[in-house]
């Protein structure tokens, strides 16, 4: 087993007792829910040091080890699990199918390797769970839960075949649980004069991304007199933007409830429609998300990818960041709802002064360009663009933060940006700056130091670039991606109507990245139109009144003839 086995017999030689192995390990799952990932790695080879029996711990550093981008330390983990359980093998070998799916990419071929491997063991393990008895079933679902396909689209490839396998195994695992969720409800009745019921189903009715790109801005604006919103918030964690949420719902439920609790609970509220704004990122919610709740059943864009879901009918997107084939990207139909699809609704500023460029370490007199989205967006074949500005630019940082980043990825993506900095003979650690993790104070105030901001590639920002927009009027660059999620700012660039901050292609891209860093008069004239233009942006609603539009449309036609649209 390599380094693992190595670390475990050199820590195991120091003096402790067993029973600071179960410390390690709460340690490690409470670090986890506070997305700690590098304390979670430590806190688990702690614990496997002093008592390499635990077979929990195995397995949930074979989970983690996507995070921390290891492949060989997440199959000698799975593997030492079932020798230590030799019953879970079916549940770890269901674990097993997405252990190719990591944080950082060494380089271009392993993402490459990584991309087949994912796609031959989902089909493999897809065709043998084709066999397995309705008994087995049921016991994968108690394996549902712990991972899933959320990195598969950061790979920037096409992702229908591989959502559209594992869709159909959580549809049939949940299921043959829960039988009675395979018919689909009667529409209720649609009364003239009467709100329809529509639900919202999320475990974000909180400070967060899609509560801030989605939820906040829904719930808010659609017409209270035309539709009747309920909320299910599957969590039971509270702040401030979740009593929001229920100010604006006819009805608000949330807590942390069996699957088969939801069930009955939302079915029994005879929905007309119900919204998942998100598949993907919540690890519970997908559970749910396989159920047929509802007789219309609807997703968004908060983890822009197909669920694979056959239970779910709409894929609610945006018209400005849709490309022209993006039919053919999703398993459920493709509704483009007007300009961005949503009412972005900003948090108000922190009232504090911002944090200064010096109090972050950052250089007071070079030019400053933000990348700061999760390191899982940034692909080795774009590390070169980085030492191309660089080169040009001269004096210059470029900002990343280091949120949900562990000892290894961290190592692994700096490596990238040593070579692809060395191969134009430049130092990266002269021109990379890698700051702490950020709270909203801190990346608001990293906002305003920032000059050029620089959008990902294939997985552009969202929220990101509307925030960047909004509270600092950063200047950016984008290129559109293959697919929706890699247009999310060429679609906000053009409804602010900046089309020449939108680079056709990786070299016009890293040439407008030169242009806005080589002259100061540039960028202020850029800031003053994204001032003048926010308007556009931030007070626009036609999202939202054609999402009114959709979900008419889509009742009345469905209560007339049982069809969808």
């Amino acid at each position: 087993m390599g380094c693992i086995e190595e670390f475990i017999a050199r820590t195991t030689q120091q003096k402790g007792h067993l029973a600071f192995a179960k410390g390690w390990e709460k340690l490690a799952i409470n670090k986890w829910n506070d997305n700690s990932y590098r304390a979670v790695v430590s806190g688990l080879k702690h614990a496997l040091a002093l008592d390499p029996r635990l077979a929990r711990c195995w397995y949930l550093l074979g989970m983690i080890s996507g995070v921390d981008s290891d492949l060989q330390q997440a199959l000698a983990a799975y593997e030492k699990a079932i020798e230590l359980r030799p019953d879970w093998q079916i549940g770890i070998d269901f674990l097993k199918c997405t252990r190719y799916l990591i944080y950082v990419y060494k380089d271009v071929e392993e993402l490459q390797e990584c991309r087949q491997k994912i796609r031959e063991s989902v089909a493999e393990f897809y065709q043998t769970f084709q066999s397995f008895s309705l008994d087995k079933k049921q016991y994968l679902s108690e394996w549902l839960g712990n991972v899933n396909t959320f990195l598969l689209p950061y790979q920037g490839k096409e992702t229908r075949d591989v959502q559209q396998q594992y869709g159909q195994m959580i549809y049939e695992i949940m299921t043959s649980v829960i039988p009675a969720a395979k018919e689909r409800p009667p529409m209720p009745p649609v009364k003239v004069n009467e709100p329809l019921r529509i639900g919202f189903v999320s475990g974000h009715f909180r400070a967060h991304t899609v509560w801030k790109l989605l939820l906040h801005g829904w719930l808010q604006h659609l017409d209270k007199t035309q539709f009747q919103l309920y909320g299910y918030y599957v969590r039971d964690y509270r702040d401030r933007w979740t009593g929001a949420a229920e100010s604006y719902c006819h009805r608000f439920v949330m807590g942390t409830k069996s699957p088969q609790e939801w069930f009955e609970q939302i079915r029994a509220d005879q929905l007309h429609l119900v919204i998942f704004p998100e598949l993907g990122m919540d690890l519970e919610l997908i559970k749910i998300a396989a159920l047929k709740l509802a007789p219309i059943q609807c997703m968004s864009w908060g983890h822009p990818d197909t669920s694979g879901l056959p239970t779910i009918d709409y894929f609610l997107s945006s018209e400005l960041m849709e490309p022209p084939d993006g039919e053919t990207h999703y398993t459920e139909k493709l509704i483009r709802l007007k300009n961005l699809g949503i009412a972005f609704s900003p948090p108000p500023p922190d009232p504090r002064s911002p944090i200064t460029r010096e109090e972050f370490g950052l250089k007071s007199d070079a030019v400053i360009y933000g990348c700061l989205q999760s390191v899982f967006k940034y692909l080795p074949q774009f590390d070169h663009i980085y030492p191309e500005i660089a080169a040009a630019v001269g004096n210059c940082q470029f900002v990343f933060i280091t949120n949900l980043m562990t000892k290894n990825s961290r190592q692994r993506f700096e490596g990238r940006l040593e070579r692809a900095f060395a191969a134009k003979n430049l130092d990266y650690r002269a021109y990379c700056f890698f700051s702490r993790p950020l709270n909203f104070y801190g990346f608001t105030s990293m906002l305003h130091c920032l000059d050029v901001f620089l959008d990902s590639l294939e997985w552009s920002g969202g929220n990101s670039t509307l925030e960047a927009l909004y509270y600092a009027q950063v200047p950016m660059v984008t290129t559109p991606g293959r697919f929706m999620r890699g247009r999310h700012t060429a679609g906000i660039l053009t409804l602010l109507e900046l089309p020449e901050l939108i680079a056709p292609d990786v070299s016009a891209y890293i040439q407008k990245a030169i242009e806005l860093g080589q002259s100061a008069e540039y960028r202020r004239f850029i800031r003053e139109k994204i001032q003048n233009n926010l308007p556009k942006v931030f007070e626009d609603q036609a999202g939202v009144r054609s999402l009114e539009d959709f979900i008419r449309a889509a009742v009345q036609e469905f209560a007339t003839s049982g069809r969808l649209l």
